[in-house]
């Protein structure tokens, strides 16, 4: 659940659920690096982030907090090594 990390934000019903499912899908996603703490917390951060700029579509919002843990997690440098054994 993202609510733990909203300690200084003040959202919408809409906004809140839309925080909530996209956390919980990162979450899922991000499964194969376990449920540590510092994980949920940075994806809860970059969740807020987007919905504060004012983003509201889910798919925007996931991929934007895609493309931000996947530098820190080494998933970009995984996909390309994927790739470069699947040629």
């Amino acid at each position: 659940m993202i609510f733990p990390f909203i300690a200084d934000g003040c959202f919408d019903p809409e906004a809140t659920k839309i925080m909530g499912d996209v956390f919980d899908e990162m979450i899922w996603s991000l499964d194969q690096f376990g449920r540590p703490r510092i994980i949920q917390e940075a994806v809860a951060r970059h969740v807020i982030k987007a919905v504060r700029d004012g983003e509201r579509d889910p798919d925007v919002i996931y991929q934007r907090v895609l493309a931000a843990m996947s530098s820190r997690l080494g998933l970009a440098e995984a996909s390309r090594e994927s790739a470069s054994r699947a040629l």
